[in-house]
């Protein structure tokens, strides 16, 4: 029957690949402050949701075009082409549009000195037709402070008036007089000095053209004479001169015989659409979408090879730990079962609403694997060992053992992993409904369809090709009973080694640094690497949104701050308080464009592509001078960000808690979940230490990962040790030697194939799923051979009757 039900559900596990999601966009919910300043742009600035795909070609320029316009029905019909020339067409005609309330405030500025600028040139002509009135206005003005001149006449009178009611030099005197009574500007070319020669007058009169410096002593402003003359041409070339610094020219799109062209599509394209694309124009591509497509051509390239090794690599080791054919056959038949049933779950999760996540499948087969084989094992060699025994019923007793091992480990996995489902984290959530699918997948096979094939198999097929079973006792039980003796001998010294290794690995773990770089999801040969970096001599931007609540006017020296902090990053802003690389000092009319629905908007171009580190710190750093930031960068901010903190508030303290409350109460003992747990935190945190120290920076998901799945199927072994133990009879220490020495065989090698099924993870070519498979995979093996042999007798033995605590009864 059941492999019948194989074969009917291999299609699923065949085809569950092209079901997985790549993006974080699943997971962006409201939650995020990134996902709500979206909203707030596609609200209330009718800002369209869309993502670009950088390319970058070496060729003849129309033949690129046409190639890409050829390859451009992969994509979704709303797809469109920017070539290099329609870019900085529409850059510079945004800027332009943004240019225009800057230009009516300048010119508006500037409208009143140009109507002065044409009244003194008219006053210039009026001065020339009638001289001899304007050399009386000179005498008056001049010649009567000195007393060289004198009249009766009313503007001589009112002059005299004004100008000995005046404070000031003579000079000032004179010159505020004459303007009050004359009003003629040219009286303040002359002075007492040169205002009575006649022809000199003239002369100066006739010839005088720098109306610039005469306005300059009308008014105090210093305008240039290109300005009076016509104020709004000025204005523009004013304005554009100062917005145009943004620095972005041809050059930023064509280097030798290089071209960088643009692609804009939806921000849910089809990343099957996006790979069909790139494989048809054969040129280098980058971008937020093509890193996820490119992952996905990865991953599925991995995932057939990881299968293989996995089962390539348990064979070996069931070979080398077991000896025995038949055996080693329906271990790995286990195995594929139970790894057919969690797909196959997944599957069906996703008919409701479900989205697997990539991250979320890849990590199913190793632990699949993993534990099916081991609870398989385990079960094996209860029943070798009632064979051996000559047991009446050895299959039944076996089975009685063995299930309640299994279902009693099986459940605290799954429980383990239940705090994942609680968690407020989406991606959380979904990683987590994995684990647990996973986990509880291996309970049948193990335990059903391990009972069904041994119930039909001979014993004699069983031994082949050996005369005798697996033995359930061999030389690793002689060096386990050694080791836990010794251990128990030198518990004091033990423990002691162990605070120190804890101590080690905290501070390691502390004081490592995790990344979000794309290089650690992709191949390192990957194109989009390449484009990276090639990206970085061509249009090197990436953009961020910038929220602010409120009015722009009651909080302009904010967005002025912030604005001069882009610029002197190496950025440039588009905002109420600057254009491009130039700062607008107080308000104009350029807020009104952006403010809307009672939030300002300030777009900042990062000088570093999506997602490269030096573009994630600088949003990281705006984030955490309390902005509202949005975009491609923010968004991944926020999902490392909140994933990684409400891992270890809440999902770490509640897993503990979970596990030692359900061990507890099964148990009936306080002590030991309490000590399983700590010994669980030191393996995780030897593992994530051993992470820091062979990778040096880590990828944010990995110590996650490596916490979460040792501190859920590193339950096993010790539950193993711990149900043996309460069949034992005997002293306290006479029953930890005996239940690790009778538990050894199924343990050690329980370890070592669940260590190897992670250590099949180092053969991708994605370096995440390197520092998975290693640090699990040695963590794994650290927990089998030193913690639990080791670590686990001493502390025990200094426990001795209060490991059952509050129970004084400690036979089963």
């Amino acid at each position: 029957m059941f492999l019948v039900i194989a074969i009917i559900l291999s299609p699923i596990v065949l085809m569950i690949q092209n079901n997985f999601v790549y993006s974080d966009s699943p997971f962006l919910t409201p939650q995020y402050s990134s996902v709500r300043v979206d909203q707030i742009l596609v609200k209330d600035f009718n800002y369209s949701s869309n993502d670009n795909i950088y390319i970058i070609a070496s060729g003849n320029y129309s033949q690129i075009l046409d190639k890409l316009n050829n390859s451009l029905h992969y994509l979704s019909p709303d797809s469109k082409l920017i070539t290099p020339y329609e870019y900085l067409k529409m850059f510079n005609e945004t800027l332009q549009n943004y240019s225009k309330p800057l230009i009516e405030e300048i010119y508006n500025k500037i409208l009143p000195l140009h109507y002065l600028y044409g009244n003194l040139t008219f006053e210039k002509l009026i001065i020339l037709s009638n001289f001899t009135y304007f050399m009386y206005q000179l005498n008056v003005s001049y010649g009567i402070p000195q007393g060289k001149f004198n009249s009766s006449s009313t503007q001589a009178v009112l002059f005299k008036q004004i100008f000995f009611a005046q404070p000031g030099s003579l000079l000032e005197k004179a010159r505020n007089a004459s303007l009050y009574v004359f009003r003629d500007p040219f009286i303040l070319l002359f002075s007492f000095m040169n205002y009575s020669n006649t022809s000199l007058a003239y002369r100066t009169i006739m010839n005088f053209s720098n109306y610039s410096y005469l306005i300059y002593l009308l008014t105090g402003k210093s305008i240039p004479e290109v300005a009076l003359e016509n104020p709004y041409v000025y204005s523009e070339k004013l304005v554009y001169s100062k917005v145009n610094t943004s620095g972005l020219s041809i050059s930023n799109f064509h280097k030798g015989d290089q071209w960088l062209f643009i692609v804009q599509v939806p921000s849910n394209e089809s990343l099957q659409n996006i790979e069909n694309f790139i494989s048809s124009i054969n040129y280098t591509v980058t971008g937020h979408l093509p890193v996820y497509a490119d992952s996905a051509s990865t991953t599925e390239s991995d995932l057939r090879v990881i299968d293989i090794v996995t089962i390539l690599l348990v064979a070996i080791l069931l070979s080398v730990l077991i000896r025995a054919l038949v055996p080693i056959i329906l271990l790995i038949i286990s195995a594929v079962i139970g790894l057919e049933i969690a797909y196959t779950a997944l599957y069906i999760s996703t008919f409701l609403g479900y989205s697997i996540y990539y991250i979320s499948g890849l990590v199913i087969p190793p632990i699949v694997f993993g534990i099916t084989i081991d609870y398989s094992v385990l079960f094996l060699y209860r029943y070798f060992e009632e064979v051996s025994k000559g047991s009446t019923f050895p299959l039944d007793k076996a089975y009685r053992n063995a299930r309640r091992a299994i279902l009693f480990s099986g459940l605290s996995i799954g429980l383990g992993f239940l705090s994942f489902l609680i968690s407020p984290s989406p991606l959380l959530k979904n990683i987590g409904i994995a684990l647990v699918i996973a986990s509880l997948s291996a309970l049948i096979p193990s335990i059903l369809f391990m009972k069904s094939s041994l119930s039909v198999v001979s014993i004699k097929y069983l031994k082949f090709p050996r005369k005798q079973l697996p033995s359930s006792i061999d030389i690793r039980q002689q060096y386990l009973s050694k080791v836990s003796r010794k251990s128990i001998n030198y518990r004091y010294i033990v423990l002691a080694s162990m605070i120190l290794i804890a101590i080690f690995s905290y501070f390691v773990f502390i004081h490592g640094s995790t990344n979000g770089d794309i290089s650690e999801i992709v191949s390192p040969n990957s194109k989009v690497l390449v484009g990276e970096k090639e990206l970085n001599n061509f249009f090197n931007y990436s953009v961020d949104y910038v929220i602010i609540r409120g009015n722009p006017n009651q909080s302009y020296s904010q967005i002025y701050s912030l604005s001069k902090y882009v610029i002197d990053k190496g950025g440039f802003v588009i905002g109420p308080a600057g254009i491009g690389r130039t700062l607008l000092n107080t308000t104009t009319e350029l807020t009104n464009f952006f403010f809307a629905g009672n939030y300002t908007l300030v777009e900042i171009y990062i000088s570093s592509p999506v997602f490269s580190n030096q573009a994630i710190n600088f949003t990281e750093n705006l984030i955490k001078m309390g902005y509202l930031v949005g975009g491609a960068n923010a968004e991944r901010v926020d999902i490392i960000d909140n994933t990684v903190s409400i891992y270890y508030s809440f999902v770490l303290p509640v897993t503990i808690l979970i596990i030692t409350l359900y061990l507890g109460l099964v148990l009936g003992s306080i002590i030991v979940p309490i000590r399983l747990s700590l010994t669980l935190l030191l393996s995780s945190l030897f593992g994530v230490a051993l992470l820091h120290i062979i990778f040096g920076s880590v990828y944010w998901l990995s110590p996650l990962i490596v916490f979460a799945i040792m501190y859920s199927l590193g339950i096993d072994y010790d539950m193993f040790i711990i149900v043996r133990i309460l069949e034992e009879e005997g002293n306290e220490e006479e029953r930890i030697v005996k239940s690790v020495e009778s538990t050894g065989l199924a343990v050690t090698a329980a370890g070592l194939i669940l260590a190897g099924a992670f250590m099949s993870l180092v053969v991708s070519n994605m370096r995440f799923l390197q520092e998975i498979g290693l640090a699990v995979g040695l963590t794994i093996l650290f927990d089998t051979f030193i913690v639990r042999p080791i670590l686990v007798p001493a502390v025990m033995s200094i426990l001795k009757k209060y490991n059952w605590w509050p129970k004084t009864k400690t036979k089963s």
